[in-house]
């Protein structure tokens, strides 16, 4: 195998000038021209660091841990993507957790920090507050990824707000005017934001909000299909469901063909996140597709950017770049 050595040898350089390049350590003014020959070693010399004795020198495994709630949910696979692709970019390697995995006490995460991993992204709610700010004990850093907390500033966001609202406008713009919203859990503040997107637009359209058409549901099928019947059971059953994921909206498709009705001849139903089956349902769905991936991207990106720096704090980000999918499952009332 080729050595350290033998790469500083044939750029010309120290072997620690060669290492502060590979641990992209920036302490040290290394001339351009300079890195640039050291990569080129590399390549030719096809040179791989041990990343055992890497790890013990720097006291980094180069690992980050991930946890979300459910390996089942659809949503989760494009922001571990996301992740996965920055993380390897990087030279890191990430290690996913679902919060279903047996054996999972409350300190779990905690002692993870302490032992194997660098830093960890949580893209759940499923952790208690008191459990996240308990791991600034652990001296590593954490992101949350798809949530806030308070007295947490490290999270990755997206615009949830403008989810909401445009869900909701283009049922407005469709000529619905008794649109009912699926939520997810509203102690969640992706949950609430898109509640609130959805009222505020009502707000601007002049659409009365009426209690009766809001059902909190949880981010799955099941409770989507339930949520929806209630609705149906209403004396004056709303026109079109805006559903606060596309598993809501799915449980939600389902509850209406249970019920004899028909998406979109009785109901139209959208939902929030385009995942890849969206466009193969029967109707196909039309959705808010949101940027998950880059949300994951940008949250490695944070994550290993306080690694290097030895950050605990750091300002948070949200991400813009929803955007409205039209497909069968909604249909127009203007020429009714």
């Amino acid at each position: 195998m080729t050595t350290l050595k033998e790469v500083a040898k044939l750029a010309n350089v120290h072997p620690s000038v060669v290492s502060r390049v590979l641990n992209k350590d920036n302490t040290l003014n290394i001339k351009e021209e300079t890195r640039t020959r050291i990569n080129e070693a590399i390549n030719e010399l096809n040179y791989s660091p041990n990343s055992a004795a890497r790890s013990l020198k720097t006291n980094q495994s180069r690992m980050i841990g991930m946890a979300i709630p459910d390996f089942n949910n659809p949503v989760y696979s494009s922001i571990i993507h996301g992740a996965e692709d920055h993380a390897a970019m990087e030279g890191y390697h990430l290690l996913v957790y679902s919060m279903k995995q047996k054996g999972l006490g409350k300190d779990f995460f905690s002692k993870l920090l302490k032992e194997r991993i660098d830093g960890l992204l949580i893209a759940t709610s499923d952790i208690n507050n008191k459990h996240i700010l308990s791991l600034n004990e652990t001296k590593k850093p954490f992101v949350l990824v798809n949530r806030m907390i308070q007295d947490v500033e490290n999270y990755v966001i997206l615009d949830d707000e403008r989810g909401g609202k445009l869900a909701t406008k283009h049922l407005i713009d469709l000529g619905h005017r008794h649109i009912a919203h699926i939520t997810g859990p509203l102690y969640t503040g992706t949950a609430l934001k898109r509640f609130q997107g959805y009222r505020e637009m009502l707000q601007e359209k002049n659409i009365p909000f009426e209690v009766k058409y809001v059902q909190e549901s949880d981010y799955t099928m099941e409770g989507g299909y339930q949520s929806m019947e209630k609705l149906l059971e209403l004396d004056s059953p709303p026109t079109a469901i805006f559903a606060a994921n596309v598993m809501v909206a799915m449980g939600a498709i389902k509850a209406i063909h249970d019920n004899g009705f028909q998406v979109p001849a009785d109901f139209s139903v959208i939902g929030i996140h385009d995942v890849f089956f969206a466009s193969g349902l029967s109707p196909s769905l039309t959705t808010v597709d949101m940027p998950l991936y880059e949300m994951g991207s940008r949250a490695v990106a944070q994550l290993i950017n306080a690694i290097s720096e030895r950050k605990l704090k750091f300002p948070g980000e949200t991400i813009d770049g929803a955007n409205l999918i039209p497909r069968e499952s909604t249909r127009s009332l203007l020429d009714e």
